[in-house]
């Protein structure tokens, strides 16, 4: 009796009532068994995901989150999109949703690959994988799931290549895969896809020809094929796509003529084939496409003229023919597209005006007609385009005088006119231009006095370029308080009086050039409290004054290039200054930042002009790298000695303190210039010798000693190898390689190189093993004096210095020879050469002008 209650207790509380079959119930299993595998188990958003024993099994799990079931209780659909899941799809039990038709598990953290089991899912019609982290190829068995109607499978990690299998599946409307690393050929089994309407296989690697068959895709709305590898011809078969709006296959390698059939798209709003290799001209069957909005082929190898037909195009609103060899003039017919708002014609062979009907063009934002051929005058008709915000014309034929009608153009931020021939005052009306960002006028002919108004111009000018032109008369006085001013350049005219103070209220000035003018006055002290100056460029003036006696305790924070050669600056150089340019010590450099100046603002679109003397030469630099430091302060009269601070600017690149009244020695604390690659101590009165230590200069690659008063041993080793005669010429004293005086003889040697006895062996490390090899590398460090000397040696002959090196390794090592076996020597030249291959690949960055 007691055993038949036992068995009878457990029958009542064993009813299906309380517990769960797992026949009942195998879809809410399947999810849980799924969400124990993931990482993050304990996700809020799926708390509702728990076990069957708390909850109702007759609803369950149509009632979790992101379930959604049909009337009979089957699992139709999962939309967990967004919802912070963390895992794989391996856990995964496809055959428990036979009845699944929409999984949607975009924008999660799912990885690896999408199981071959997938194919249970034989009802769905909407899959959405993307924006996780999915890799692998894509498995040939999803060709199986035949009724399917949205595939998105973009911004994953997919790779290989897209399975032809996906040509079975006819139903299909949307296609994304997108943004993945998919290799491999474009299947031609995509042409059995007839229901398409949206492809995107952009961002990806897909190479090989785009497939004719697709021109059978004639419900297809869009086709996005950009950023691959493809190759080869547009097929003609595309004009087939009547209902194609956007077709767009730029930066890729496509080439060949655009295929007249194109014209054939009536329904075409968007078409981009740029950053290609098209050949040949612009069919005029292009302007059929009266539906047009933007035509975008820039950055090919088109040439011919621009067709007038065109101005049939009137919805269009962007055209870019811009890096092609187009030539001819600009169409005049072009003025009736008064819809345009982008026209982009730069880096072409365009000649002629600019037409007067373009003013017709009311709509237009921005104009580009850099780098061409054009000339003349500037058409006053550009004052009708009221909508014009950037205005860019700069290396053209451009002269006669700036029209006064600009000042209409009331919301323009960028106008940029370098690098042409435009003359005459700048019109006055330009200061009426509030909402101007950049104002570069830069290497015309204007002249005149420049215009006060220019100084209280607007608090949203960052950048005023003037500089080689003909202005004279005062810098303007009027600055505005806080305004945002960031590159003053006025280098190279005729401008008198002093600095002004008024510039002090310039807060974000980085750059500041007035080089190369008439100024007068004395250093202007108080720039060196500008908190963000960068660059500042005084030289070629009648400045005066000392340099010594800043009271700033933190001067020029950020100082990178600072010239003020070539004016009458004298007393002591500023120590001070040397201890506080702590971006030339290093501490500010951020290898994740911008590479050059001006590149973190909004003036991404100018690039800062500078003229500099590095290396004994005149350098243009149309950017500023950012890790360029110099310091020039040649041709003034400072006197005393160069103070020990300098040696703190390690990363200083290029120095000149020739032409001034220094004396004393050169301090050994400039072996801290680690990356100093050029250095001009010349025409000074120095004295003593020159430091030993500054053989461990690797990047040393110009150095100039000359018309001093220096004495003792030139150094040997390391870069000073490759220094010529003219480095150390006009110093009585000095001897040694290269010139021709030997150390320790008072006469000039015309035999060949003495035998050294072993005392100087311990410099002579650098030529066991001496190879041509060995010269190349030393050239590498030194491209311009290696280049130069490479030169010399092919049109002279083989330079006296070069043969004295030689010369003087060969009695070197034949003494050497006497006392070491062989088997030393070869050692000793292998280590030289594994030396001199870890300084060349330790070498990151060397800056060569």
């Amino acid at each position: 009796m007691g055993l038949l209650f036992v068995l009878l207790t457990i029958s009542i509380f064993s009813s299906p009532s309380v517990t769960t079959s797992s026949s009942s119930k195998p879809e809410a299993e399947a999810l849980l068994k799924w969400k124990t595998s993931f990482i993050n188990q304990n996700n809020p958003l799926i708390s509702s995901w728990s076990s069957l024993i708390h909850q109702n099994t007759t609803t369950a799990p149509c009632t979790w989150y992101g379930v959604r079931c049909d009337d009979g209780l089957n699992v139709k659909q999962l939309n967990l999109s967004s919802s912070r899941l963390n895992g794989t799809l391996n856990y995964f039990m496809f055959s428990s949703f036979t009845s699944l038709t929409h999984l949607d598990l975009k924008t999660n953290d799912i990885s690896g690959g999408i199981p071959p089991e997938i194919t249970y899912l034989s009802k769905l019609l909407f899959l959405d994988l993307s924006g996780n982290h999915f890799s692998g190829t894509i498995p040939p068995e999803i060709g199986l799931l035949t009724s399917l109607e949205t595939l998105r499978l973009n911004q994953n990690q997919f790779s290989g290549s897209i399975p032809a299998s996906l040509g079975n599946l006819t139903k299909l409307v949307y296609l994304r895969a997108d943004d993945n690393k998919l290799s491999g050929y474009i299947p031609q089994e995509m042409g059995k896809l007839v229901n398409l309407v949206n492809v995107n296989i952009s961002f990806n690697f897909q190479k090989g020809p785009i497939p004719a068959t697709l021109g059978t895709l004639t419900n297809l709305s869009t086709l996005y094929l950009y950023q691959n590898n493809l190759s080869g011809p547009i097929p003609p078969s595309l004009g087939n796509l009547t209902s194609l709006t956007i077709l767009s296959v730029y930066m890729n390698e496509l080439s060949g003529r655009i295929p007249d059939d194109l014209g054939k798209m009536k329904s075409l709003i968007v078409l981009m084939i740029g950053h290609n290799k098209f050949t040949g001209s612009i069919p005029a069957s292009l302007s059929n496409l009266a539906k047009l909005e933007i035509l975008d082929v820039h950055e090919n190898l088109l040439s011919g003229f621009i067709p007038p037909q065109l101005e049939k195009l009137d919805s269009l609103i962007e055209l870019s023919f811009s890096h092609n060899e187009f030539s001819g003039q600009i169409p005049a017919s072009l003025g009736n597209l008064s819809k345009l708002e982008q026209l982009y014609l730069n880096d072409n062979l365009l000649t002629g005006f600019i037409p007067e009907e373009l003013g017709n063009m009311n709509s237009l934002v921005e104009i580009y007609v850099v780098e061409n051929r054009l000339q003349g005058q500037i058409p006053y008709s550009i004052g009708n385009l009221t909508n014009l915000e950037i205005f860019v014309l700069h290396d053209n034929q451009f002269s006669g005088f700036f029209p006064e009608t600009i000042s209409h153009c009331e919301k323009l931020r960028y106008l940029t006119l370098s690098n042409n021939s435009v003359m005459g005052p700048v019109p006055q009306s330009v200061c009426n231009l509030k909402s101007l960002q950049i104002l570069d006028l830069g290497n015309n002919r204007f002249s005149g006095v420049l215009p006060q108004c220019l100084g209280n111009f607007s608090s949203n000018l960052q950048v005023l370029d003037l500089r080689l032109n003909g202005f004279r008369g005062n810098i303007p006085a009027t600055f505005d308080q806080n305004n945002d001013l960031r590159s003053l350049n006025l280098n190279s005219n005729r401008l008198q009086g002093s600095v002004p103070w008024d510039l002090i209220k310039c807060r974000k000035l980085e750059v500041l050039d007035l080089g190369n003018n008439m100024l007068t006055g004395t250093f202007p002290h108080w720039v060196d409290t500008l908190p963000e100056l960068q660059v500042l460029v005084l030289r070629g003036n009648k400045l005066k004054g000392t340099l010594d006696n800043s009271n700033n305790k933190t001067p020029f924070p950020k100082m990178r290039i600072l010239d003020l050669s070539s004016n009458e600056f004298s007393g002591n150089l500023p120590k001070n200054y040397f201890k506080n340019f702590k971006a030339m010590m290093g501490v500010n450099g951020d290898s994740s930042g911008p590479l050059y100046m001006g590149r973190n603002s909004s003036m991404s679109m100018y690039q800062d002009k500078l003229v500099l003397v590095v290396k004994g030469s005149r350098r243009e630099l149309e950017r500023i790298l950012v890790v360029y430091t110099t310091m020039d302060l040649s041709v003034n009269k400072f006197q005393g000695k160069i103070p020990d601070t300098i040696g703190r600017l390690s990363s200083l690149r290029f120095l000149n303190l020739s032409h001034n009244s220094l004396t004393g020695g050169i301090p050994i604390h400039l072996r801290d210039l680690r990356m100093l690659e050029s250095l001009d101590l010349s025409s000074n009165k120095m004295v003593g010798k020159i430091p030993l230590e500054l053989r461990t200069l690797t990047f040393l690659s110009v150095v100039n000693f000359s018309q001093n008063q220096f004495q003792g041993s030139i150094p040997e080793g390391g870069q000073f190898n490759t220094f010529g005669n003219n480095s150390y010429e006009g110093n009585m004293g000095l001897c040694g390689f290269p010139l021709t005086k030997s150390c320790g003889d008072d006469e000039v040697s015309s035999s060949p190189i003495p035998i050294e006895d072993d005392d100087d062996d311990d410099d002579s490390g650098f030529f066991n093993g001496f190879t041509w090899e060995a010269v190349a590398l030393g050239y590498g460090f030194g491209s311009v004096i290696g280049l130069g000397i490479g030169w010399l040696m092919f049109h002279y002959g083989r330079p006296r210095w070069v043969i004295m090196i030689v010369e003087r390794e060969r009695f070197r090592q034949e003494r050497k020879a006497i006392k070491t076996p062989q088997v030393e020597v070869s050692a000793t030249s292998r280590a030289f050469r594994r030396k001199k291959l870890s300084q060349v690949s330790d070498v990151n960055f060397t800056m060569s002008f």
